[in-house]
């Protein structure tokens, strides 16, 4: 006897895979390298020689080696990451809950423009997502099963989840807690093993990462969290960094309904311990990287929670596949929806709306090409360049792509230095207050200022404070705009 409803669930997760692939791909190779993705080049160059975990740039080292470099090829190993995620999170949802779970969190997670953005970089985030999720699952399973292929599979994989991406560590906590109150504090001295042998596992590459630890407790770019950032983050896993206010705030209400529906639905079903995983997976890891930013130094970034937005998803998917009444489910799926689908539209138009706090770290990618060429083109002997912008930092990306310009210029208005900035500039030949410009020796001055990553429709005040005294002290002969990139260049007049 055919089986009707499954063989109509089979079609719609076809369905989902096909548009979460598209998304992915679509204009994969559109945007020019930004400054992180320079690094990554850099550093799949000589893969052990920096203080990330390696693996990603090792797997990248050999990839280049046999399709180039190019921003499709760079970025398309993300791509593969994180599109089989999106067929982890359905398995993951099936084995926890049910199949109409799995096929509504796997449909969250293919519209997600959190996850279109980093699908579509060439980092590591997308690879940390796959295993720590792949390894999630073999541990729910080994739990269930108690099978020793099953928790020797998960201990290859945290391993490989370890040498992936340092925050992977706080997602193996968070197992580690979950395996302790699941048994109810009587252990099982092979799990014990299995935990501390995927812990021993990363000895070797301990001194690296205590030199990149170091490096970080120093100062770093991220600034301290807030208790707005988690609702922050809560927000780009619905919308991205693409919402705006009125639909941050739509998804902040839905999300709660859908929290209180899936507590309900744990109860009802009596799924307590399922319910549980999901909730640990989620809240505990990003509830320690808060609280570490708050007490030690910040470390708290959304790009790297996405490995942990599996869980939220799932929950959610519990919360909205368990609505009983009819009318009220229908709205929730389309707005909710709605949403998704807004955010993917907005990522692949370019349209970012919110405040930096919404994409700390995150920015459009510029035309850095076109604006090289022009340069190339029109520079002449006696000319200097210079920039006003330490976020986003475009100095990387025009020297990765020009064969001639590598010496750049940053001028800044003192009054305006960021205090969240936790390394101050330091006084160098290359980092110039405005008042000081003018005993530069230059013919002509190329000033490159930008919109900030987003479409704010203006510069920062830096940028214009600098402009501002470039007009009053020198001559403008030539102004240029490559999508919220200005050129101006000024002569002494």
């Amino acid at each position: 006897m055919i089986n009707f409803k499954l063989i109509n669930n089979r079609y719609i997760i076809f369905f989902i895979l096909i548009i979460a692939f598209y998304l992915r791909l679509y204009r994969l190779g559109y945007h020019d390298l930004w400054y992180d993705e320079v690094g990554t080049v850099n550093y799949a160059e000589y893969p052990w020689g920096n203080w990330n975990a390696p693996l990603y740039w090792i797997l990248l080292h050999y990839w280049i080696k046999i399709f180039g470099i190019s921003e499709f090829s760079l970025r398309f190993p993300s791509l593969i990451f994180n599109f089989l995620s999106v067929i982890l999170v359905f398995f993951l949802g099936k084995r926890l809950f049910n199949e109409k779970v799995g096929i509504v969190a796997s449909f969250f997670i293919a519209l997600s423009s959190l996850h279109l953005w980093y699908a579509q970089e060439a980092r590591d985030y997308s690879m940390m997502l796959f295993f720590g999720t792949l390894s999630s699952y073999l541990l729910f399973r080994a739990l269930e099963e108690g099978s020793l292929k099953l928790w020797l599979f998960f201990i290859f994989v945290s391993m490989i989840g370890f040498y992936t991406n340092y925050f992977y560590f706080f997602l193996f906590f968070a197992q580690g807690i979950y395996l302790i109150f699941s048994k109810k504090l009587k252990f099982n001295y092979k799990e014990i093993i299995y935990f501390l042998i995927i812990i021993f596992s990363f000895i070797p590459y301990l001194p690296r990462f205590l030199n990149k630890f170091n490096f970080v407790r120093h100062g770093f770019w991220v600034p301290k969290p807030t208790w707005h950032s988690f609702f922050i983050t809560l927000e780009n896993f619905v919308l991205g960094y693409n919402g705006f206010f009125s639909l941050y705030l739509i998804s902040d209400v839905l999300v709660c309904i859908f929290l209180i529906f899936a507590f309900w639905s744990m109860h009802r079903n009596n799924l307590k311990q399922n319910f549980l995983f999901c909730i640990s997976l989620f809240f505990i890891p990003i509830f320690c990287i808060f609280l570490f930013s708050k007490v030690f130094f910040p470390i708290y970034l959304d790009r790297a929670l996405i490995v942990f937005s599996p869980y939220f998803y799932l929950i959610l998917s519990l919360g909205l596949t368990s609505i009983n009444k009819k009318w009220l489910s229908s709205i929730s799926i389309v707005i909710f929806f709605s949403l998704f689908c807004f955010g993917a539209y907005a990522y692949h138009n370019d349209l970012i709306f919110y405040p930096y706090s919404h994409h700390e770290g995150a920015f459009l990618k510029k035309p850095f090409k076109p604006i090289v060429r022009f340069i190339e083109s029109n520079i002449k002997e006696g000319d200097i360049i210079a920039v006003t912008n330490i976020n986003p930092p475009i100095i990387p990306s025009l020297s990765f792509y020009s064969q001639k310009i590598k010496n750049f210029y940053f001028f800044f208005d003192p009054k305006f230095n960021d205090p969240n900035w936790q390394r101050p500039l330091s006084r160098s030949l290359f980092n110039i207050p405005i008042y000081e410009i003018d005993k530069l020796n230059f013919i002509r001055l190329w000033l490159i200022s930008t919109d900030g990553g987003a479409r704010m429709g203006g510069l920062d005040e830096n940028s214009q404070s600098v402009k501002d005294w470039c007009g009053k002290n020198l001559k403008l002969e030539l102004a240029r705009e490559f999508d919220g990139v200005w050129i101006f260049i000024y002569s002494r007049g």
